[in-house]
């Protein structure tokens, strides 16, 4: 059952707390004190690999390093020999734009900067290629939803931060290209194969709404404008909102 407080108040108040003594322990006392201070709290699973992988992408889809440092900072993935077999840069010919391709032992993430794919994403998120771009999914992931030329679904839900004990609500868009499933997320700027996202972020989702969906609704319903009905509360709840605003739609309806 989806509820309003976990979701949107304690959750992500807890979970900055959990990653934040997680790792404040890991580095002043070692990974074994770190460990165990998650096992106090009920968590049942540590997943520093993939929370690594996604750090150093979403680093390499900034702007602020060389293409030499990028590749250099990738290249040290290989250093966590039990989980990252390979890693590598390559074109991507389809979208005509480089491709980190990272290999584990649990599957094969590929990722490309979606700025250098869709350049114009700059002119809506000036920001999307720095790390101030941070915070602001539920925005960014409307942005790209309503502003690219393919059908797809603005989907929230659950994504990890160190430990399955540390869950934040987040929202990405999930589309279809040429027969293959991505997900872009603008606060990494990056569009990744599905399959691999759901693999670095341990994606739950909880909702997704059709680009369509997302368009009707808006124009419909001028209530849903991020004062009166936030649009992350309209992402999770979006059926139980416009059920409630049709028995009221003389007053709610444009």
């Amino acid at each position: 059952m989806k509820n309003y407080n976990i979701l949107f108040q304690e959750r992500f108040h807890k979970s900055q707390i959990y990653d934040d003594n997680f790792s404040n322990l890991f580095n002043t006392k070692g990974l074994k004190e770190a460990i165990e201070y998650l096992k106090s709290i009920g968590a049942t699973k540590l997943d520093m690999e993939n929370y690594l992988i996604k750090y150093k992408i979403n680093k390499w889809t900034q702007n602020d390093l060389s293409e030499l440092e990028k590749k250099e900072m990738l290249e040290k993935l290989k250093e966590i020999k039990d989980y990252v077999i390979d890693v590598k840069i390559e074109s991507n010919e389809k979208f005509n734009v480089p491709e980190v391709i990272i290999e584990t032992t649990d599957g094969i993430i590929r990722a490309i900067q979606f700025s250098a794919f869709r350049p114009k994403v700059k002119e809506i998120i000036s920001n999307i290629e720095d790390e101030t771009r941070y915070g602001n999914c539920y925005k960014f992931a409307f942005y790209i939803s309503v502003g690219i030329p393919f059908e797809n679904y603005l989907t929230t839900g659950y994504i990890y931060g160190y430990s399955d004990k540390a869950k934040y609500l987040h929202s990405w868009v999930e589309v279809n290209i040429d027969g293959e499933d991505y997900v872009i997320d603008a606060t990494l700027n990056a569009m990744v194969n599905k399959e691999g996202y759901y693999l670095i972020e341990n994606a739950k989702p909880i909702n997704k709404i059709s680009k369509q969906t997302l368009i009707n609704d808006l124009d419909n319903y001028k209530i849903i404008d991020n004062e009166n009905i936030p649009v992350e509360v309209y992402y999770v709840f979006r059926n139980e909102i416009i059920e409630e605003l049709n028995k009221n739609k003389d007053i709610f309806k444009k």
